[in-house]
């Protein structure tokens, strides 16, 4: 703890009825950093008796019933800046929080406090008190000392996005991908005097994405195996997918489609089996994408060099999200036949 924040607490600037005298700034610091009441005593040249007294009476002036809830008080204190803040805040917004969040103080970056998440994270290997080299050896050459020992040197954030980080977890070493910020803290100075880390285990979040993608290769692949034409269409009338089948029944005309920013819709002049042009609403995509039921019709249109007038089976469904909302539309195309335009 700097002088400056010794001096905050001192003098009472959080709170006009709340004091702490410099010897129980002491004691609250080292108790922040899980050290017992014999370490302390030896730390100050106190007896371990005076060091129960003074601990005492900080439980009492914080109004918390045991030693564990005193750091967390004192730690709130420091982040918030009144003891006055709903004992809740730290366990839910901290303590209970998903995302692996850790204080360290110094440029050696001792750990001072850290939520349940990354107690769990890291096998709940002791960890408050102690350095990060000494906490994780076998985060060494990962790059992670650097990074975070920068940030406490030049006070300038670091993120991280999808990075392999390897420790132990608890059952032996484990890669995993995490999403990190590591944010520099400061005295009431300016000064840097800490970090604290915010990070998220993505690993699983990465492996959905990535076999969806796979499912997504996969799929485009079996489309162009299906001899019926297939145009997948976003809730916006763009082509998203379109197999080969596709593009031979519509004689190349939807190659066309990037030059009228990719509305499928646009690019057909599809008329019914009487020869009337569909009007633009009464379109099947249209339809679907407003969400109706559109029976399975007959089509024509004229495509290729030289012209031909095409008879196709057109039928479309909507696409909907989880929620019912519809994201876009299948279009099949069955082709009947052919004859000059």
């Amino acid at each position: 703890m700097t002088a400056a924040h010794r001096s905050h607490w001192e003098h009472g600037a959080l709170s006009p009825r709340f004091h702490l005298t410099a010897r129980e700034v002491e004691i609250l610091t080292l108790v922040l950093r899980g050290e017992a009441n014999k370490q302390i005593a030896a730390a100050l040249g106190l007896t371990e008796q005076a060091i129960k007294e003074h601990v005492s009476d900080l439980l009492d002036k914080f109004e918390v019933p045991n030693r564990a809830a005193l750091a967390e008080a004192g730690t709130r204190l420091e982040f918030a800046g009144e003891r006055g803040v709903d004992r809740s805040w730290m366990r839910e917004l901290f303590l209970g929080a998903e995302p692996l969040i850790v204080v360290a103080r110094g440029p050696d970056i001792r750990y001072e406090a850290g939520n349940q998440a990354f107690a769990e994270a890291i096998g709940k290997r002791p960890f408050v008190g102690r350095t990060m080299r000494e906490t994780f050896p076998e985060l060494e050459g990962q790059g992670v000392f650097e990074a975070t020992e920068r940030v406490f040197a030049t006070g300038i954030p670091v993120i991280e996005h999808e990075f392999e980080r390897r420790w132990d977890r608890g059952n032996g070493i484990e890669t995993r991908l995490m999403d990190t910020v590591i944010q520099p803290l400061h005295d009431d100075e300016g000064r840097v005097n800490g970090i604290a880390a915010y990070s998220l285990d993505v690993t699983e979040l990465v492996g959905q994405r990535q076999r969806a993608e796979l499912l997504r290769e996969e799929l485009a692949a079996l489309l162009d195996l299906v001899t019926s034409g297939v145009i997948v269409i976003d809730h916006e009338a763009r082509i998203v997918k379109i197999n080969d089948a596709a593009r031979r029944i519509v004689r190349g005309q939807l190659d066309r489609a990037s030059a009228l920013d990719g509305r499928a819709a646009l690019v057909l002049d599809l008329r019914d089996k009487l020869g009337n042009a569909v009007a633009p609403d009464d379109l099947s995509i249209a339809r679907a994408l407003r969400g109706e039921e559109i029976p399975t019709r007959e089509l024509t249109f004229v495509a290729g060099d030289p012209p031909e007038r095409v008879r196709v089976l057109n039928s479309v469904r909507a696409l909907r999200d989880p929620d019912g909302s519809v994201r876009g539309a299948l279009l099949v195309l069955i082709e009947l036949g052919a004859e000059p335009a």
